[in-house]
């Protein structure tokens, strides 16, 4: 046992599975998360193979082949129906190492909830203020029999895109930008429909996208995006989603229809366009959308936050806790941040309302031959774990943290 301790602020993803990697390297942690409950509730979330493969570096692989659905194809099309973009699963895995999986928000937490220690989890509990010195972390939390403050070796921001930490931190950093479109999501039984459990995105014309994954409990998932004003408030209503949608191909009219509005979210998106500093301020470390939300239309949110708690703890693990930090800032902020601006340039080409602009999108990902459609996504998918050994797709990938 290492002795450390560390508060985790936020029961995310990204918390989430930082707990588990410094419970895994022997630390004592302890997860502080303002919701009252964690209920099973939320979206469905896509684990690509960069962190399938963070997650068999956690021992957390069988979980997640137990729990998700194997995904056997990308694909992309068009609103009436026509292919423009197609990647077999095969030659994902090939090339990257792992397959693509999808499975509810809620079964993911559920899967890192399990492999916690009891205990670890207090909820109920609002992170108001962060101070660091040279040796520790203090966190003051809102809690329901009032104020506390507790300290740790480490403190890990994981509370989100609207990170109250982070703007405590870097009062001069501007914030989440919006990315100009709103997402609705909900979930459909597949029992009714002939869903194939292939990742699939329709692209339309005047704004509109719809998604779609086959995920665990025999659920389909489901997204449709608006481009939106920034503070706009769309009637929440399922039966004006389905008549936006009620002339696209099928089966995303029968999907919405058979939807149970009370499953319908709606989320307008935000990002961190501007970059910040450091991720690291003392012994207060950034981690997840806290340090780097990217949009939707790369699917790697999650994904990123799973790496940022294996590289976090395996850094700490062979360098000690400053070393280790200063390591993971340099590891961590060019590739996420690269990302989140990726996603939102990407969001602004795949959201267009401009019919000419929404033509010459989908003309050009027709014309890409699959080799190239899957280079375009490689800087996301070819990322390995970068300590120890970890076992994927057949392969062992070894080698120390590296600048």
């Amino acid at each position: 046992m290492s002795g450390n301790t560390a508060i985790v602020v936020g029961a995310g993803i990204g918390g989430l599975t930082s707990a588990y990697a410094l419970q895994s390297s022997g630390w004592q942690v302890t997860v502080y998360e303002r919701a009252p409950a964690i209920a099973p509730v939320g979206a469905g979330v896509g684990i690509a193979p960069n962190a399938v493969k963070a997650l068999d570096h956690l021992g957390l692989g069988t979980a997640l082949r137990e729990r998700g659905q194997r995904q056997e194809a990308l694909e992309i099309r068009l609103e009436k129906g026509a292919r423009v973009g197609h990647i077999p699963a095969e030659g994902v895995e090939r090339r990257y190492g792992a397959p693509f999986y999808a499975l509810h928000r809620a079964e993911l937490h559920r899967l890192l909830l399990a492999g916690l220690e009891p205990g670890t989890l207090r909820v109920g509990r609002r992170a108001e203020k962060v101070t660091t010195d040279a040796g520790q972390a203090t966190v003051v939390l809102r809690a329901p029999d009032g104020v506390v403050a507790e300290s740790a070796d480490l403190v890990v921001a994981a509370d989100g895109v609207n990170s109250a930490l982070r703007a405590q931190l870097f009062p001069g950093y501007p914030g989440p930008a919006f990315a100009g479109y709103t997402v609705w999501r909900g979930f459909a039984p597949a029992r009714s429909l002939n869903v194939p459990r292939v990742l699939s995105e329709t692209w339309g014309s005047g704004g509109a996208r719809f998604g779609h994954a086959a995920v665990n409990d025999g659920q389909i998932y489901w997204f449709a995006a608006e481009t939106i004003a920034e503070h706009a408030r769309p009637a929440h209503d399922l039966a004006r989603l389905a008549a936006r949608f009620r002339n696209w191909h099928e089966p995303i009219p029968a999907m919405l229809a058979a939807s149970p509005p009370e499953t319908l979210l709606r989320h307008d998106v935000y990002y961190l366009r501007e970059r910040l500093p450091s991720f690291v301020h003392g012994r207060v470390v950034l981690l997840g959308d806290a340090a780097h939300a990217v949009t939707p239309d790369i699917g790697q949110g999650a994904c990123l936050a799973v790496e940022d708690a294996v590289t976090l703890a395996a850094a700490i693990g062979e360098r000690g806790i400053d070393d280790g930090l200063r390591a993971y800032d340099r590891l961590r902020r060019p590739r996420t941040e690269s990302m989140a601006r990726l996603s939102g340039r990407l969001g602004r080409i795949l959201q267009t309302a401009s019919p000419t602009a929404a033509l010459l999108r989908n003309t050009i990902t027709a014309a890409l031959p699959t080799p190239l459609l899957m280079k375009a996504v490689g800087g996301a998918l070819a990322w390995n774990p970068p300590y120890g050994t970890a076992t994927t797709g057949g392969r062992h990938i070894h080698g120390p943290v590296s600048d």
